[in-house]
């Protein structure tokens, strides 16, 4: 076949997960139908297609995340059923009152990604205090996106210092983490300013709908959340220390190097989060311990296995994706523009991203096939690893990505009601502010 027909097999698929992504159909279904449709324009066995490489990155994902879900699952059970989570819900309300709720929500995000905390780790962490808070609140569930996509899905991991993979893989380039430090942290403020900004305008502007319409907080489908009183729940101190001691062995194992797998440490983390929350706790879980911890173990084997094959089913498309001819000449093309540098670098690793659906990916192929290119251009390399990683996360957000999949399964929205904020956070600012950061950069140096 044509490789114009490849490529536009690969569009085709790319626009069926959109499309029937906010038809609401689940991730495993609208993968497997996007990758057939790759398969036939890319004259591909369609059989082999699912049993080699869509099957093969979802196991892939199973076997390397699977049990930091589940540990992560129960974790936020343990959270919500020993009510440490609303014990935290009513100090940040003591603390901050209700009106600037969404940026601190977004501030925490955002600290606790810098720290080194995976976005997966953090959702599963911020989703049973949310509960609470939104609960109390009566803030509607969709809103639940707004502060965890603009807290830890856009500036923070392509931050200077950042020890997430926007920022990790441009150091290819011979960089390191701290890169164009005055651009970096430029382009991370007015970011930040901008999304706090939008979280305030829309937390306002929908909560003013809804004081309207009576309508509010709901609860996620199959949810056993209650919100207790203050008097029936832990006090603060006993509440914070799991996550804060979760967050530190994370962080502090990231910086001296204790494993070497990030995915490891998080999951002990996770472990020692759940059984210090326990310990510490274990008084407040309301009805038959036995019985509640059988049911906190279930309910986390379930919810991790929903995670993981939301997430393994956008990987396995991709892994389809990425073995086709088509997909090559694609990066080919890229790679060939006649642009400079700095362009080229950006414009390249922002349409991978979007294709692949990830930041890492899109970073990692730019590396993968410019990398030399860059280092012998004469460029400042510095000012490159910046805009590169903050180009990886414009078009890694779009409806297809494997965060935005993940993210609505777990709060309990869709795409449909809440797509729009992760745009915004994630899609608009950070495409617009690179765009003006690489034409100065591209006059400047």
């Amino acid at each position: 076949m044509s490789m114009a027909i490849g490529i536009i097999g690969l569009l085709l698929g790319v626009a069926i997960l959109i499309i029937f992504s906010f038809m609401g159909f689940a991730a495993v279904p609208t993968t497997m139908l996007g990758a057939a449709i790759v398969c036939i324009f890319n004259g591909i066995n369609v059989w082999t297609g699912f049993s080699e490489s869509w099957i093969g990155g979802l196991v892939g994902v199973l076997t390397a995340y699977y049990i930091l879900f589940f540990a992560s699952s129960v974790f936020a059970n343990i959270m919500e059923a020993t009510g440490a989570c609303t014990s935290i819900a009513y100090k940040f309300l003591q603390w901050f009152g209700r009106k600037h709720i969404m940026t601190v929500i977004c501030l925490l995000a955002f600290v606790l990604c810098y720290g080194g905390v995976s976005f997966f780790v953090i959702m599963f962490a911020l989703g049973p205090i949310m509960e609470a808070l939104y609960s109390e609140l009566n803030i509607p569930r969709k809103l639940m996106i707004l502060p965890t996509a603009a807290g830890c899905g856009a500036w923070v991991l392509a931050a200077p210092g950042s020890t997430q993979l926007s920022n990790v893989i441009p150091t290819a380039l011979g960089t390191n983490l701290m890169a164009a430090p005055v651009l970096g942290f430029i382009i991370l403020v007015v970011g930040m300013a901008c999304e706090i900004w939008y979280c305030e305008h829309t937390y306002k502007k929908e909560m003013a709908i809804y004081a309207q319409t009576g309508e509010g907080y709901q609860e996620k489908p199959g949810s056993k959340y209650v919100l207790r009183k203050e008097e029936d729940c832990p006090n603060a101190i006993t509440a914070f220390i799991p996550i804060i001691v979760l967050v530190a062995m994370i962080v502090i194992g990231s910086f001296a190097s204790w494993f070497e797998s990030a995915t490891f440490l998080a999951t002990l983390a996770m472990c020692v989060g759940c059984i210090l929350c326990l310990l510490l706790n274990f008084k407040f879980l309301q009805g038959s311990k036995l019985s509640i911890i059988k049911d906190l173990l279930g309910r986390g084997a379930t919810g991790a296995a929903g995670s993981a094959l939301a997430l393994g089913a956008i990987v396995g498309f991709g892994t389809v994706v990425s073995g086709t001819a088509a997909f090559a000449s694609l990066t080919e093309w890229l790679m060939g523009l006649d642009l400079s540098v700095y362009w080229k670098g950006v414009i390249s690793t922002g349409v991978l991203a979007g294709v692949c659906g990830s930041a890492s990916s899109g970073a990692k192929l730019v590396m993968q096939y410019l990398g030399d290119y860059f280092v012998q251009s004469g460029c400042n390399l510095q000012i490159l690893h910046r805009l590169i990683a903050n180009a990886s996360i414009t078009f890694d957000s779009l409806p297809h990505a494997t965060g935005c999949f993940l993210m609505f399964a777990y709060y309990g929205t869709n795409h449909k009601s809440a797509y729009k904020y992760v745009f915004m956070t994630d899609t608009l600012f950070p495409l617009i502010i690179t765009v003006i950061a690489t034409i100065i950069c591209s006059i400047l140096f």
